[in-house]
């Protein structure tokens, strides 16, 4: 092996290591921005027929359990 192209690639990998912590930060930024702005686009493009369950739901016809006596067969 050429002297050259061992101080090279001792040169590349010395540059790989003390960089290398930069990278991941970087790449673990961008996966986060990334799955942020693809949440908010899933939110953004909901179906208009799908509504949360407490506008959904209708009250109870019949008395609150809190109105009904237990001599008239509530329970606790």
């Amino acid at each position: 092996m050429n002297y050259d192209v061992a101080g090279f690639v001792l040169a590349l990998a010395a540059a790989a290591r003390s960089f290398a912590p930069d990278v991941w930060f970087l790449v673990r930024r961008l996966l986060g921005a990334g799955v942020r702005i693809g949440a908010d686009a899933l939110i953004e493009h909901r179906s208009p027929s799908v509504q949360s369950p407490s506008r959904s739901a209708q009250p109870p016809s019949g008395p609150s359990p809190a109105k009904v006596s237990l001599d008239e067969g509530g329970r606790r």
